[in-house]
């Protein structure tokens, strides 16, 4: 289909005012935050704590592509 885009590999992601912007290095596309809320969702993380700030990085130890089977969460 023309309008999906697949197989292409993220090279940047930045904030632009309300809006999220998603680089392939050749194009940019726009994704609305409610949107990036789905796609996190899926995923689960562990929290790290340095200094001030709390980090989270996704637990890749425990992701298995099968949770893609089950119901969304949203």
């Amino acid at each position: 289909m023309e309008n999906e885009l697949k197989g292409a590999e993220i090279k940047t992601v930045y904030a632009h005012y309300e809006n999220v912007v998603v680089s392939d290095g050749e194009h940019a596309y726009f994704i609305s935050p409610e949107e990036l809320i789905k796609i996190l969702s899926e995923f689960e993380f562990i929290k790290e704590r340095k200094k001030t700030r709390t980090w989270i990085h996704v637990n890749i130890d425990d992701w298995r592509i099968e949770k893609f089977n089950k119901p969304r969460t949203y």
